[in-house]
């Protein structure tokens, strides 16, 4: 990775730790944002999955034990992917099939995470 490429993933890193309205969530953004910069990368760039990437959804998903949970998760993923430039939402979305699992909601900056319910 070039100069200006980790000037970019780092300008993305910083720029997820957004504030989200509280709510009686056990997980939280920055728990969220620490676990999911390894796969800013390949959302942004390509090429292969970091194993880090997948350990880090495989983790926020098991830490999403509520539906709230998983609705300050999906808001968190919402804003810090529209901050990223350059970020490719299909990539995104394939990630968690990559890392050998599924994601409640798909990853889009028109996805309603106040919708969004925890699988029973």
């Amino acid at each position: 990775m070039g100069v200006k490429e980790a000037f970019l993933v780092m300008l993305a890193v910083c720029s997820m730790f957004v504030v989200v309205p509280h709510v009686y969530a056990k997980i939280s953004c920055e728990q969220v944002t620490l676990l999911l910069t390894p796969c800013i990368p390949y959302g942004v760039f390509g090429g292969d999955v970091p194993p880090a990437c997948c350990s880090g959804i495989k983790e926020s998903l098991a830490l999403a034990n509520t539906t709230e949970d998983l609705r300050l998760k999906c808001q968190c993923v919402k804003e810090g992917a529209a901050k990223i430039p350059g970020l490719n939402y299909t990539r995104v979305n394939e990630l968690p099939a990559k890392c050998g699992t599924t994601s409640p909601y798909v990853v889009s900056p028109n996805t309603d995470c106040s919708k969004i319910t925890k699988p029973s």
